[in-house]
């Protein structure tokens, strides 16, 4: 069909200058393009043509009549695909086809990209979350790939040569695991029947695996993660490669061109053929294009990329569908109380006759250590006689976040999308592009890292023109970095829904109100979790709770005080002294000192020794921090005159970083 003429484009094509050939056969199959009616159907937000901001006089300044002529008809109906000659009807069959994915309409990024992917254009389409982006690319991808008349379908179901390994056309790179996983998914469900293989590159317990099956059965589309796609490629004995790739694509393009996955991008692009001998096309999709990532994106693309924008410039980045609603918490040991009550009101809803779809909410966390105590905490609930007997007995608790295997996140979320209620504890791996159906809230606890990631999350829900809810739970002290962060957007304060939110839990609550009965059945189950876990927690919390709150010794006190009222111990955890180098705090026992030496928090002192904090003093030894001293010995850092070197994990502002934190997307504290 297009496979042809795919690589120079059909403007090309049809000029009479420097012509191409192409053979009766697929010449005849050409569809017939038109420009749309009327180019007012389009916004200049929306258009398909509306090159991306600063782009050359030459591309700006196009003949009119070439930019006709690349104006594609728009369509609609996934069956008008086939009857148009541009997709297989045998990928059209497994969209269609109501045993298999059932879709009959395209979603409007599907709609305007098909056209321009299919003719080899490179795209950026920006589109929100949970508008059929993936479809969006693996549709035309693998169609261009059947289109190629060097790539060999009919060996499937056999044992492949070695050299089957480097038949790989299409490459998807995804942030995450899970979202690696569930493109796959997707992208098998759109080739079955058509020989083409699809294969993923991930890490975990699914790493030889993943490999063995490349290198038996071979692969034509290969998805994975930056760090896996780099370890593969880069291994000459694997006998994986990809001289013939033609196409790429970068999923959550926001995500992966960010500081902490441009390098990976960029590695993995030196191992791929090079344009001058094959060309490639390259497609970016994403819910969000800051302005940090647009110098990567023009790095990437071709200069005359084509933008595909489904997001008004007057629509706020977050969907209309959702009321989002912050709440302040009395302290960090009420998050969890306020989850709970919020799944308890919910249910008391429907019991009193509202119709309601069942509670089944996402909890996001900025530490993994949070999403491992807060499952097993209401896992512990669930268990409990009093739950059992209550009409939430039927609710599942799950968790999700880079630690575990793969095996068990894969299992985690395939239960989550199968439960008809429930609550899935989460750090931010899940917090991109993966589709979770019916999920009826979003809670996320603490100020996420930024604007996009907490855009991103609320992504989960009311999705497939559903109905769904957001709730922000923040502590007093996070009120600086949440104006921050989020500025504008679109969230309004709810004071009187939770009353967990308020409850001093430093009290004996009476069971009698809704506040008491909730707390104490969180203190209940806390007595169960080990102290090792407890203490985890408090030290995975330390870096993202210091960065969210203004005053760290206000941070540390609030982390002290969750560790007395919420998980029940007697005296706070001992910071590990190299993170406390590092945060320029070291109190004995989690502790801080007002005034003391030797590991205090001194505010007036002149020296706080041994990871001590100085604030107004001359000197921060040993990894101390001195904003207005002179010097910051041995690691210290020093805002003032002189930071001299960076030792003992201290740090310098100009030498080095450290992360604490979630390795695949959770908030870090970082130097």
């Amino acid at each position: 069909m297009l496979g042809t003429i795919r690589r120079f484009g059909i403007t090309n094509a049809l000029r009479a200058s420097a012509p191409r050939s192409i053979s009766a056969r697929f010449a005849s199959q050409l569809p017939k393009w038109q420009a749309p009616s009327t180019l007012s159907s389009l916004s200049a937000t929306r258009s398909l043509h509306s090159s991306f901001p600063r782009l050359s006089a030459a591309t700006a300044e196009a003949p009119v009549e070439d930019a006709e002529i690349s104006k594609p008809e728009r369509f609609t109906e996934f069956a008008d695909l086939l009857s148009n000659g541009l997709i297989d009807k045998s990928i059209i069959k497994n969209i269609v086809q109501a045993d298999r994915m059932n879709l009959k309409t395209m979603t409007e990024v599907q709609s305007l990209t098909l056209s321009e992917i299919v003719k080899g254009d490179d795209v950026l389409a920006q589109a929100k979350t949970g508008t059929g982006k993936t479809l969006a690319f693996l549709l035309p991808t693998l169609q261009n790939i059947l289109n190629d008349p060097t790539v060999d379908v009919r060996q499937t179901g056999r044992r492949r040569p070695r050299t089957a390994a480097s038949e790989i056309r299409a490459l998807i790179i995804s942030p995450t695991r899970e979202l690696a996983e569930q493109i796959a998914v997707e992208a098998r469900k759109v080739a079955f029947g058509t020989g083409l293989i699809v294969q993923t590159a991930v890490g975990g317990t699914q790493k030889r695996l993943g490999l063995t099956k490349i290198q038996n059965e071979g692969c034509h589309l290969l998805i994975g993660t930056p760090g896996r796609l780099k370890d593969i490629l880069s291994d000459p004995w694997t006998g994986v490669s990809a001289p013939k790739l033609n196409t790429l694509i970068l999923d959550e393009a926001d995500r992966l061109l960010d500081q902490g996955f441009s390098a990976d991008i960029d590695e993995i692009q030196t191992m791929l053929p090079k344009p001058t001998e094959v060309d490639r096309q390259t497609l970016m999709f994403s819910a969000t294009v800051p302005r940090e990532v647009m110098q990567m994106v023009r790095q990437t693309l071709k200069p005359d990329f084509k933008h595909v924008n489904t997001v008004r410039e007057d629509e706020v980045p977050t969907h209309e569908r959702v009321p989002q609603k912050l709440v302040y918490l009395n302290g960090l040991e009420n998050g969890l109380p306020a989850v709970l009550e919020l799944a308890k009101n919910h249910q008391a809803r429907r019991d009193n006759g509202e119709e309601l779809r069942p509670f089944k909410a996402i909890v996001y966390f900025n530490s993994t250590a949070e999403t491992k105590i807060s499952a097993d905490v209401f896992n512990n609930i669930r268990r409990s006689r009093e739950f059992r007997q209550s009409s939430l007995s039927n609710m599942t608790m799950l968790e999700i976040n880079s630690r575990l295997t793969q095996a068990v996140r894969t299992r985690s979320a395939d239960n989550f999308r199968r439960a008809r209620e429930g609550i899935l504890f989460s750090s931010d791996v899940t917090a991109r592009g993966m589709d979770f159906p019916d999920v009826t809230h979003v809670i996320q606890v603490g100020v996420p890292r930024d604007r996009e990631t907490y855009i991103h999350r609320l992504g989960r829900t009311a999705r497939a023109g559903k109905e769904g809810e957001g709730w922000l739970l923040i502590h007093k002290g996070e009120q600086d970095a949440l104006r921050r962060r989020l500025g504008r957007l679109p969230i309004g304060i709810d004071s009187t829904s939770l009353s967990t939110a308020s409850a001093d839990m430093s009290q004996e609550l009476p069971n009698s109100t809704i506040a008491g009965e909730t707390v104490n059945q969180l203190k209940a189950a806390f007595v169960e979790i080990p102290p090792l876990v407890k203490i985890q927690s408090y030290m995975g919390q330390l870096g993202t709770t210091t960065t969210n709150f203004r005053d760290k010794a206000e941070a540390i006190q609030a982390l002290n005080n969750m560790s007395f009222n919420g998980y029940g111990l007697s005296t706070p955890p001992e910071i590990n002294p190299r993170v406390a180098q590092l945060m320029g705090l070291r109190g004995d026992r989690g502790g801080f000192s007002r005034g003391g030496d030797r590991g205090g928090y001194s505010r007036r002192g002149d020296r706080g020794d041994r990871g001590g904090f100085s604030r107004g003093g001359d000197r921060g030894d040993r990894g101390g921090f001195s904003r207005g001293g002179d010097r910051g010995d041995r690691g210290g850092y020093s805002r003032g005159d002189r930071a001299p070197r960076r030792a003992l994990d201290g740090f310098s502002p100009s030498r080095g970083r450290r992360d604490f934190g979630d390795d695949e997307g959770g908030s870090s504290f970082r130097f």
